[in-house]
């Protein structure tokens, strides 16, 4: 009867010790790394203007990015690569001087804690036709859907 007893015991502290393991491992995953691209509200041809990102996690700002880089590119020319600079608060930065005239997107590329994101926006340089934005918008909107069930 003893031995009987000391196995549920046994069997009982294996249960519960199993338990507390289980639950270590489904606890909660850290909240998802998130990039804010901020632009400055006019943007100026031939003058230097500084583009932003902020980089967040819940809301601890991420300072210790592994890489901050801006991909910009006007329409459907080559894009040019910027390694961004850190300022503070999860903020990273380029300065950018635009030499026309146009619509065109920002991608940020930001590898942090072991993700990789990748907003994208688009803005507009000098002067543009009201058309023209509307145009490139609803491109851009049906873009971004269509790639939408695409994750990195």
């Amino acid at each position: 009867m003893k031995k009987f007893f000391i196995g549920i015991v046994m069997a009982m502290l294996a249960a519960v010790a199993t338990g507390c393991t289980t639950s270590e491992q489904t606890s909660k995953k850290p909240e998802p790394v998130v990039a804010s691209i901020f632009l400055p509200k006019d943007l100026a041809l031939h003058e230097e203007n500084v583009l932003k990102v902020q980089v967040t996690q819940g809301e601890e700002a991420v300072d210790d990015a592994s890489e901050v880089q801006f991909e910009i590119w006007k329409g459907k020319e080559a894009s040019e690569l910027i390694m961004a600079k850190h300022e503070e608060g999860g903020v990273y930065y380029v300065k950018k001087t635009f030499k026309e005239d146009g619509i065109y997107f920002v991608k940020t590329h930001v590898s942090a804690r072991g993700t990789h994101v990748m907003p994208t926006k688009l803005f507009t340089v000098g002067n543009v036709s009201e058309e023209e934005i509307k145009a490139i918008k609803e491109q851009f909107s049906q873009k971004e859907q269509s790639n939408h069930s695409h994750h990195h």
